[in-house]
């Protein structure tokens, strides 16, 4: 421990922490400073400077000391203590002043108190070490005694304080008394650490005959007695005896936890043993474990001083000092061995090595979380963005066992339960879910495709009544000369009729091809708001949010296809709101919302009428369409058999369905495909003895019918021959497997026909759509629709089928998009155009990756045309657009296949809860009502 009297400790243990305090408060500062009063920006500002002239004191005097080769000095370790114990005071304090409850608590990222006890505490921990090495150095191993002596005498001294001093306590109007107690607890915790810390030192550096005699004992309780009764005390005792919840410092029941710590007490008890070979073993043994030692020493650290409640109210408080025991005899422990091995070993090799096996656990853990990350995110890309090129293998127990972690990290039981693991929860987050968390919905979805299961987990939603209507609708369309579009704004009434507060109005309405929405806005107040455009996850989890608080959110986003979701909350009784959306069209449309239709653009007026293209997407008009040559395709017959689990009694019947299918229908085996479907898809030819195959199939996972009928569409238009999909489902599952979603998203690579169908048990075929619903039958057919595709061709020979209506088309010729096209200026109908064909080559030609993905929102945002990866959101403060510029930030940096937060998540914290009780539980010795009012306040 006398190394930390080296200045270079202040760096990493009190510089350090404080910078990245700093940065933390400023960026939560930062969101909601416009929610805050002048008298809170005032308290922010003098917190602020305390904390930053503090830190810039550490600086000076660390360089100092460093150009003067002096070592810590004891004024230097009483004066932090005094100032960072003012500091947390402080804060402690006024933490209900700095962060109101006004203040919405989604927008609240970090604890401010607990942060700051956290990065704070090191310092004053330091500074109690260095206190502790100065006043040992003269010592005698007597003064070991005396000091665990004075250390156990301050909580009896606590106790008697309880039961005689406080009832005969005079409480004032004031608040002096409760800061008075407040003082006399901190100073007492201070001093109460001070000395037992000095025994502990004392007790590993001394060498005297009496201490030598029954060291081996004292090293037995304190480094495998106390730490493994610490964690089964952590982990069962606390929920038996006193009711509260399991582990309530944290998850500590994973074996290696009890594995580490027995392995690191049988080295430290082996001390004795002077075998060359076996002391270096031992060295490095105990530096691998020593991470393990710090882990504790650090979780428990802002524990600390709650250590004498815990011993006045329920005796086993000492537990609490275990870590801090183990921490000092381990660190003087490997000093002494360090500097004996030096005589006979190369200074280099003990570093080097020692250096290495330090970073053993570390590395571990972290290969543990990175294999994890890489089979999570395999799994994820082939749900929702999946390379239809690539072939996919997936490692299904690991991942499995990756979800049930973070199942696990997502859990809240009870109120006083913390199952999550301190510092190595956040990490996991931060390194497997890039700070965000996997929806229960996806999760669900995982385990039905790659497990088999039969979830009926719905994800919780608040209920909203939707009796706001349209009461006035009017639009404004203007011909933009120069671009050759329309520029329409349709301006709608809202009226909310019933007398019920809190409703809202939400609605779905279709644009036609070739038309993009360039703006939104929504009246709050007196005042008209525009919305902001921004990244579509982190605007939806606002809107969610901000509703909850039941103020004025307002949305637009895509849901599939050209399908786009409208929403705004909340409505007052008989309210009348305002809105509006601005259109940009190439030729006059009809807009259909709710029941109202109204004309955009003058159809009598001559619109360019003229096939357009940018960045490999065309856009082909339908007058133009019209004069294409319209084409019947040949139909590719594509048999998604069910090889699911439990699924392997119907072989029989599958094959009997299909051969019978076949021969009534007269189709040629060319023009089969049989698609053996679970979790992957395995498409073989047919041929005569595609039984043996069908026998040969391991079913096992989920019936992913979804998939499956993504990848046949995309490998049928990348293709881009004369024959078309048409996939019947041939399973015993009423349900027809998994399908979460719609394929509207694919409507260019079906123009011959918006259905697939399922063969039944009596061979009776039926129709599905392909665009809504689709797990509804529609209705029996006996023969498969084809209404023929109209064939366009560029000047290169490249052609594209399209759908045989009176609407416009969209053709995309994958191989000339470019990813990063420039967008040279906002709001133009070529801009939307070319974001059409950025998304759509994005899933069906190759995985829409996260470059590809940013790609795409930023030139959504730059144009100012919403795209299926944005959203426009309307909120009317300026903490909330701070809110959702932190939230899109962290969403951008992350997998794009992971969600926000279900719920406003912060790092692990210790459980405040258990703190509560640690108190509540000195009362169980005196019920003292003054006492307690004093405490609460």
């Amino acid at each position: 421990m006398k190394n930390l009297l080296n200045p270079k400790w202040i760096i990493a243990i009190n510089i350090i922490p404080s910078i990245i305090l700093i940065a933390l408060l400023y960026g939560q500062l930062n969101v909601i400073e416009s929610l805050l009063d002048k008298n809170a920006l005032t308290m922010w500002k003098d917190f602020s400077i305390c904390l930053i002239v503090a830190t810039i004191l550490q600086i000076i005097y660390t360089v100092f000391c460093i150009i003067k080769d002096l070592n810590i000095s004891g004024y230097y370790a009483v004066f932090t203590l005094i100032i960072y114990s003012v500091i947390i005071y402080f804060f402690g304090q006024n933490s209900e002043y700095l962060i109101p409850f006004s203040v919405p608590r989604w927008m609240i990222n970090i604890d401010p108190f607990y942060y700051s006890g956290t990065f704070l505490m090191s310092s004053l921990i330091h500074s109690l070490f260095i206190l502790v090495v100065l006043s040992s150095r003269k010592s005698n191993t007597t003064s070991a005694g005396l000091s665990f002596l004075y250390g156990i005498c301050i909580p009896l001294l606590g106790y008697i304080f309880i039961q005689v001093v406080l009832p005969l306590w005079q409480n004032t109007e004031s608040n002096f008394s409760t800061h008075v107690l407040i003082v006399l607890f901190l100073s007492a915790s201070i001093l109460f650490l001070f000395f037992i810390c000095r025994g502990f030192y004392i007790l590993t550096t001394k060498t005297s005959s009496t201490l030598l005699k029954f060291k081996i004992y004292l090293k037995i309780v304190i480094c495998i007695v106390f730490p493994i009764l610490g964690l089964l005390i952590n982990n069962s005792v606390f929920k038996i005896k006193y009711g509260v919840g399991n582990e309530p410092f944290g998850n500590f029941s994973n074996a290696w936890f009890y594995i580490v710590t027995v392995f690191n007490g049988i080295l430290i008890c082996l001390y004795k043993i002077k075998n060359e070979n076996f002391r270096l073993f031992r060295f490095y043994a105990l530096l691998a474990c020593y991470p393990n030692t710090l882990y504790f020493f650090f979780v428990f650290a802002p524990f600390l001083p709650l250590a004498i409640v815990a011993v006045i109210a329920m005796g086993i408080g000492f537990l609490m000092l275990t870590p801090l025991a183990l921490f000092t005899l381990q660190t003087n422990d490997l000093h002494k061995e360090y500097h004996n091995l030096k005589q006979s070993n190369s200074a280099f090799k003990l570093k080097t090595i020692g250096t290495v096996a330090f970073l053993v656990l570390p590395i571990f853990i972290t290969v543990s979380y990175w294999k994890d990350k890489l089979v999570l995110n395999n799994a994820l890309e082939y749900i929702y963005s999946p390379d239809y090129s690539k072939d996919y293998r997936i490692d299904v127990k690991s991942l499995f066992k990756t979800l049930e972690v973070i199942k696990q990290n997502k859990t809240k039981r009870r109120i006083s339960d913390n199952q999550n693991t301190p510092f190595l929860t956040p990490y996991y987050n931060w390194l497997v879910l890039d700070n965000m968390v996997l929806s229960d919905q996806k999760i669900t979805k995982l385990e039905e495709v790659f497990g088999g299961y039969k979830n009926e987990l719905e994800p919780q939603s608040r209920s909203f009544s939707n009796r706001a209507k349209i009461s006035k609708i009017k639009a404004t369309s203007k011909f933009d000369s120069h671009e050759k579009v329309w520029r329409s704004i349709i301006d709608l009434e809202l009226t909310n009729p019933s007398d019920e507060d809190l409703d809202s109005y939400e609605t779905v309405f279709n644009l036609p091809n070739g038309c993009w929405v360039s703006n939104y806005y929504l009246n709050i107040g007196n005042r008209k708001e525009y919305g902001i455009l921004a990244e579509k996850k982190s605007a939806l989890w606002v809107f969610s949010q901000i509703r909850n608080e039941n103020r004025d959110p307002g949305i637009l986003y895509y849901l599939s296809g050209n399908d786009v979701a409208f929403k705004i909350f909340p409505f007052g009784s008989k309210e009348i709101r305002k809105s509006g959306i601005e259109l940009i069209h190439k030729e006059p449309i009809t807009f259909k919302i709710d029941d109202k239709s109204i004309d955009l653009g003058n159809k009598l007026q001559i619109a360019a009428g003229k096939i357009e293209s940018i960045n490999g997407t065309t856009y082909i008009p339908a007058r133009e369409k019209a004069k294409l040559k319209l084409v019947k395709r040949i139909p590719q017959y594509h048999f998604l058999i069910d090889v699911s689990q439990g699924q392997e009694r119907h072989k029989e019947n599958y094959y009997n369905r299909i051969t019978q299918f076949i021969k009534t229908k007269g189709i040629k085996s060319d023009q089969i495909k049989i698609d053996f479907v679970n979790a992957l898809l395995n498409e073989i030819p047919y041929h005569s003895k595609w039984k043996n195959e069908l026998v040969e199939q391991d079913f096992n996972g989920g019936f992913y019918v979804e998939g499956a009928i993504k990848k046949i569409l995309a490998q049928h238009y990348n293709t881009n021959n004369n024959t078309f999909p048409v996939m019947i489902i041939v399973s015993d599952d009423s349900k027809i497997g998994i399908l979460t979603q719609n394929f509207a998203d694919f409507k260019l690579a079906f123009p011959e026909s918006n259905f697939f169908y399922e063969l039944d048990r009596e061979n009776n075929l039926w129709s599905h759509s392909l665009e809504n619903n689709p797990k509804n039958r529609i209705e029996k057919v006996s023969k498969i629709t084809n209404h023929g595709t109209r064939v366009w061709k560029n000047k290169t020979n490249y052609h594209c089928y399209l759908s045989n209506d009176d609407q416009a088309s969209i053709a995309i010729n994958s191989k000339l998009i470019e990813n990063d096209f420039a967008v040279e200026k906002q709001k133009t109908w070529a801009a939307g155009l070319n974001l059409q064909g950025m998304w759509f080559n994005g899933f069906i030609n190759k995985s829409f990756s996260n470059e590809n993905h940013l790609n795409m929102i930023k030139q959504s945002i730059i144009s100012g045309i919403l795209s299926p990866t944005t959203s426009y959101l309307v909120v009317e403060n300026e903490a909330q657009k701070m809110a959702l510029k932190q939230k899109q930030a962290q969403i951008l940096s992350g997998n794009k296949n992971l969600d926000p937060d279900e719920e406003t998540q912060r790092m692990d914290e210790p459980n405040l809860y258990l703190l509560l009780l640690l108190i509540l539980l000195v009362f169980k010795f005196k019920k003292n009502l003054t006492f307690l009012s004093l405490a609460t306040k």
